[in-house]
């Protein structure tokens, strides 16, 4: 039997479905007209929360009224350069992630579309291993070192103004993320800096601005931009 109520709610949907598609449309074919008109979600389609996201009649009420709350992770959730998956996202809303990351991201997103896959929950460095407070002693030779992602200071960015990282460590919005972090103040900018090899070589700085250059560990961020902070407090960045 028919739910009452579910002739409008099917009616509902269909005008949102047309009316979401009409609106890419005109982003599509309108990006000339300025502004965020012609922008597109800070993540890939069913990836995670991003500019187009919408709310379906089917979804529960708790969802539909779960506003970010009015703290600086509530606003970068509320960005439309910024996106999350559901995990990093709940992660934000719980106030699991470090401050100084929030910030961070915050002043990249001022700049590009990035889209985290991971903070916290979600996070693995191999299949089948449970993060813990260290790295798995078999993931380079950073294994026994602290877990960042474990206690909420590190985020993987794996999209760029809508292009993935692996394949694109050139691209010059990809290597611009990178100028960014770098111009952020030494004692605030992330002190764990990762990405691909190309990236990194092509940025030029070292360790003392916060990039970490082990070959293993830029063979095992060929396909994601790491930040982190190797401390609670502080940082190790020399300049």
């Amino acid at each position: 039997m028919r739910r009452p109520g579910a002739s409008a709610r099917a009616v509902l949907t269909v005008a949102l479905i047309v009316g979401a598609s009409l609106l890419l449309a005109a982003c599509a074919s309108g990006g000339a007209s300025g502004g965020d008109a012609g922008r597109s979600p800070a993540c890939p389609p069913g990836v995670g929360r991003g500019l187009w996201d919408l709310d379906f009649p089917w979804q529960e009420d708790d969802e539909q009224d779960n506003e970010p709350a009015d703290t600086a992770a509530g606003r970068l959730l509320e960005s439309p350069s910024f996106g999350a998956t559901p995990q990093a996202a709940q992660d934000l809303e719980a106030g699991v992630v470090d401050e100084r990351l929030v910030a961070a991201l915050d002043t990249v997103a001022a700049e590009h579309r990035v889209c985290v896959e991971a903070f916290k929950e979600g996070h693995y460095f191999e299949p089948g291993v449970p993060d813990g407070p260290r790295i798995p002693e078999g993931y380079g030779e950073a294994g026994g070192l602290p877990n960042t992602h474990y206690f909420g200071r590190a985020a993987d960015v794996w999209w760029v103004d809508g292009k993935p990282v692996e394949g694109n460590a050139t691209d010059p919005e990809v290597l611009d993320i990178g100028r960014v972090l770098a111009e952020i103040p030494a004692r605030r900018r992330p002190d764990q800096i990762i990405g691909p090899a190309a990236w990194a070589n092509a940025l030029g700085y070292g360790r003392e601005r916060g990039w970490v250059l082990e070959r293993d560990q830029l063979e095992l961020h060929e396909d994601h931009l790491h930040l982190g902070y190797m401390e609670k407090r502080g940082t190790r960045n020399a300049r």
